[in-house]
């Protein structure tokens, strides 16, 4: 299978199943993505559509030389975001701040790598956790553990400068321990790591 940058150079000079193989191999990673800011589904939808048509209207002013996955969550994270505030002020329920988005993560239900009654107390205790963090926190470990983002592109999605995104790790990793311990922290690490591949 060719790789995200071969098809996306592919694309770039018009090359339609290029664009169809793009378009299929991260609809439903952006869905899933944006679901964590909203629920609702013409919202994710619409800007997803919009996303791959500005793409492929503007492909010729496109740099070749772009992380895939990096550019598409990024540009899909702001369209999202200005949909989404867009729908609020048609609501009258404005918002100065992006970190209003209620970001959230739903734990997979198949933890069979650790005994059942154990994945349970440990889920419901995450759950606990995910709770009291804020959206952009919840955001972070999301886009680390489970997109396997390294910093520097977390930050470009986030809008954050790099060492704005280690402090908002950092600060997400000490709001973990303070519901599991350090101890508990380090199973709790393992365990997210174990999840991003189920």
């Amino acid at each position: 299978m060719n790789s995200d940058q071969q098809i996306w150079q592919m694309f770039q000079v018009g090359h339609e199943p290029s664009f169809k193989i793009l378009f299929e191999r991260y609809n439903r990673l952006l869905f899933n993505y944006g679901f964590k800011f909203t629920q609702d589904e013409d919202i994710i939808e619409d800007s997803i559509q919009e996303l791959f048509v500005k793409l492929w209207c503007n492909k010729d002013n496109l740099s070749s030389d772009v992380a895939v996955k990096n550019y598409l969550y990024k540009a899909f994270r702001r369209t999202l975001v200005k949909k989404i505030e867009q729908s609020l002020r048609r609501a009258d329920m404005t918002s100065s701040s992006v970190d209003y988005l209620p970001f959230t993560i739903e734990l997979p239900h198949d933890l069979s790598m650790i005994r059942q009654e154990r994945a349970l107390e440990v889920r419901d205790r995450l759950d606990q956790a995910l709770q009291q963090m804020t959206a952009r926190q919840r955001e972070i470990i999301h886009l680390r553990f489970f997109e396997e983002l390294p910093y520097p592109e977390i930050a470009e999605i986030m809008g954050l400068s790099t060492k704005d995104t280690y402090k908002l790790y950092y600060r997400a990793l000490d709001s973990l321990k303070k519901h599991f311990g350090r101890f508990g922290l380090l199973l709790l690490l393992h365990l997210l790591n174990q999840l991003r591949y189920n």
